[in-house]
């Protein structure tokens, strides 16, 4: 009994120690950066694990671009094949453009792959009136065709260090945009184009590209897959049939076997190049 009170007072010591607020730890939260600007993070991969002799900055006006050049290997020198990805690609990352940047060289060709820009921002327009839609595309368009004008005009002067004749491969909507700068006198014209896969996101764009595609006097090789993306297949058929229509001298449209939606049978590809080349005199 007499040790009760002593045990009764050691309780309501604990209980008012439970009671007492506890000291909250003060968080530092982390800081928050915006999001790297994917273009410079594409350009800063490749400049981390290619080496420096690979790759050479070049101006566009004053925008500075990157390029990784591949000099020719061989004692019979043929010419520049310049190799312009998708939008949203890197320079490497197209199988396409990526195989011919690897065997090009050793049959006389120097390459010159473009890090391309990216993608127009609010291309295509998501405006609710169709009219309003036509005239943003136009717009964002006609931009991005500004800057790659400048992009090329760079790399087409740098490509006149080396002998012989230059080509043209691109893929996506640039081979689309490229071909129409071509077309409209807005960009000197290559002795030849190859497009892989071109396509826009619209309708209305695709079909106005197709009718200057079909008027212009440049050679152009207009290459799709057995296995492509809807758009390129559907723009095929268009470009096909403008050029048809205008009866375009030099041009010739295939469509390549495929197993992988969008992805190139690389030797296939070669051959059709070279044989395309070697049948109008190149």
């Amino acid at each position: 009994d007499k040790k009760a009170p002593a045990k009764e007072a050691s309780v309501k010591e604990a209980s008012d120690k439970s009671v007492e607020p506890k000291k909250l730890a003060i968080i530092k939260r982390p800081e928050i950066f915006d999001p790297i600007d994917s273009h410079l993070q594409k350009e800063q991969d490749l400049t981390h694990y290619l080496t420096t002799e690979k790759i050479t900055p070049m101006l566009a006006g004053a925008e500075d671009f990157i390029t990784i050049i591949n000099e020719n290997m061989s004692s019979n020198q043929k010419g520049v094949m310049i190799l312009l990805p998708d939008w949203e690609m890197t320079a490497t990352s197209s199988n396409a453009l990526n195989y011919l940047q690897k065997t090009l060289p050793s049959q006389g060709w120097t390459t010159i792959a473009i890090q391309p820009p990216s993608r127009p921002i609010g291309y295509p327009s998501r405006a609710l009136k169709l009219s309003l839609q036509v005239e943003e595309n136009t717009k964002l368009l006609a931009q991005c065709q500004e800057n790659l004008a400048a992009m090329m005009t760079a790399v087409m002067k740098k490509a006149k260090d080396y002998p012989g004749i230059f080509v043209v491969v691109s893929k996506g909507s640039h081979a689309v945009l490229l071909a129409n700068l071509y077309s409209t006198g807005k960009l000197q014209s290559p002795s030849a184009l190859v497009m892989l896969s071109g396509y826009l996101n619209t309708a209305a764009d695709s079909l106005s590209f197709a009718k200057a595609l079909a008027k212009s006097e440049f050679p152009v090789l207009d290459l799709f897959l057995s296995r492509d993306q809807q758009l390129a297949t559907k723009d095929a058929t268009t470009r096909k049939a403008q050029t048809a229509k205008e009866m375009k001298v030099y041009y010739r449209q295939a469509q390549l076997h495929n197993s992988q939606i969008g992805y190139y049978p690389e030797k296939k590809l070669l051959r059709s190049i070279n044989g395309w080349l070697k049948s109008i005199g190149w």
